[in-house]
């Protein structure tokens, strides 16, 4: 049996499409998580600022109004998306205030996407996070 070198040339390069194609199509949208018509601010303590991809993670504890403590788990870009917008590993430190504004959670009213940081001083701290700044 001869195959063509058509043939050959079809399968080789289905192949490559699919194997760049699969992996993309493992992350997830941000609009099934998090819902960006319920935008929301919170104030908090930092708890840790974790730098892992695909995402990094920023825990803040937030005390609400009748005393009680709820640990809130933050969405960031990639570390690398980070890096370029000026973060490092210790850009927060646990035990800093930081107010987080960003989209809530679609199944975890304590998640969500991190829009805008600003640290105890108020200064901003641009996430690259959303496309809107």
């Amino acid at each position: 049996m001869i195959v063509s070198l058509k043939k050959c040339l079809f399968v080789l390069t289905t192949a490559c499409l699919a194997s760049t194609v699969l992996p993309a199509m493992g992350h997830h949208s941000t609009s099934v998580v998090f819902d960006s018509n319920d935008e929301f601010e919170v104030t908090g303590t930092v708890t840790d600022l974790v730098w892992k991809s695909p995402h990094a993670r920023l825990y803040v504890d937030v005390v609400t109004d009748s005393g009680d403590v709820e640990h809130w788990d933050f969405e960031l870009p990639s570390p690398n998306t980070m890096m370029r917008r000026g973060w490092t590993r210790k850009a927060l430190q646990p035990g800093e205030t930081v107010s987080v504004a960003g989209y809530r959670g679609r199944k975890i009213p304590t998640m969500g996407l991190a829009k805008r940081i600003a640290d105890g001083n108020g200064k901003a701290m641009l996430t690259g996070a959303t496309p809107d700044y």
